[in-house]
């Protein structure tokens, strides 16, 4: 039997897939607004700020290791399904001003991307999308942490 959460995650993975075509970006955003998985090593390692937008448990289990980390989730699993959340552009706009450097990645580099086109169309002058998420991030073996609690940021 398949299980609900395997049907729902199938279905939000058709949804997302149907969507990408109609998914464009804007005049107003860079067209290099994906990097990949090197790039985004590069600009961390330049002092660039990492923001992960997955969620919390997510987030616990493993992220990348740089410098200046935060756990800002862009969406959350709920009985009903996945959810936008509805303080992520306030609470990332509490935490970073719109010239501050950002690379935002998640678990593949889908929702991230959604994530950063947010962010660049509310003004984010230097946003930038870790292709391949964290799933690219450890299959180059670069630096991960594990066991942050979310309240240590």
């Amino acid at each position: 039997m398949v299980s609900s959460h395997f049907i729902r995650s199938v279905l939000f993975i058709f949804i997302v897939y149907l969507h990408l075509p109609c998914t464009t970006l804007s005049n107003s955003e860079p067209e290099d607004i994906t990097i990949d998985v090197n790039q985004a090593h590069k600009l961390l390692h330049q002092g660039h700020t990492f923001l992960d937008v997955r969620t919390v448990e997510e987030f616990e289990k493993g992220h990348v290791n740089s410098e200046k980390v935060f756990n800002v989730p862009y969406w959350f699993y709920t009985p009903q399904g996945q959810e936008n959340n509805p303080n992520f552009l306030k609470h990332v706009s509490s935490l970073f001003n719109q010239t501050d450097h950002l690379v935002v990645g998640c678990k593949s580099g889908v929702r991230s991307l959604y994530a950063t086109r947010v962010l660049v169309s509310s003004g984010f002058k230097s946003v930038r999308n870790m292709d391949g998420g964290y799933i690219a991030w450890m299959e180059k073996r670069f630096p991960v942490k594990v066991g942050l609690k979310y309240d240590e940021l």
